[in-house]
């Protein structure tokens, strides 16, 4: 969850780290197309939704030797801090060796849970963004108030969404080899669940 803030426009990464590392307070700060934007605490559902998607992912890849990280690594495209975009996924999976930093060049995976003031902007640059990485090769988007989320996954040189919205559909990222279906991701979580029947 976020919280635009106007005053800075056209940073670049080198410019958004010396900013967060001037915060007197506990504020919580992303990067997005040059924006700075403050993040504001989630609300139960959010984190019900991430921590149904995040505590069986992390089990999954912690067996298969990646990592996944939930609502604590930001993303940029590469160490040179030229870039403009630097978001704080609410879950990202890598793989490969450790490389104990503040941020991931590689992820695999990323997951963003939507709520209204966030929606424009992960749907928007955050997406556009992301597509961006070549690592990447799965972006889910789990909505909070209904049963739906949207997985672009990696085909080729493109990508392809397909979108998921019943407990029975499951959501597969085939480069990690996991797999859970929507009944567990919306868990303990009151959404508008689709009608079955009539």
């Amino acid at each position: 969850m976020d919280d635009r803030v106007r005053r800075h426009h056209g940073l670049t990464v080198s410019e958004f780290d010396r900013f967060v590392d001037a915060q007197r307070d506990e504020s919580d700060w992303e990067l997005v197309d040059g924006e700075v934007v403050m993040m504001t605490n989630p609300t139960e559902n959010h984190e019900q939704i991430a921590g149904n998607i995040g505590a069986p992912l992390k089990l999954a890849m912690d067996a298969a030797g990646c990592r996944s990280y939930q609502g604590g690594m930001r993303v940029q495209r590469d160490e040179d801090g030229r870039g403009r975009d630097k978001p704080k996924p609410d879950i990202v999976v890598r793989c490969g060796p450790r490389q104990n930093r503040t941020f991931v060049t590689d992820p695999l995976v990323i997951v963003e849970v939507l709520s209204p003031s966030t929606m424009d902007r992960d749907r928007g640059p955050k997406l556009s963004f992301y597509k961006s990485l070549p690592t990447l090769r799965h972006i889910v988007l789990a909505y909070q108030d209904q049963m739906r989320v949207e997985h672009d996954r990696r085909e080729g040189d493109g990508w392809v969404c397909d979108v998921l919205t019943a407990p029975d559909d499951v959501l597969r990222l085939d480069a990690v080899d996991f797999a859970i279906d929507l009944g567990r991701i919306y868990f303990d979580v009151p959404v508008l669940r689709p009608i079955v029947g009539g």
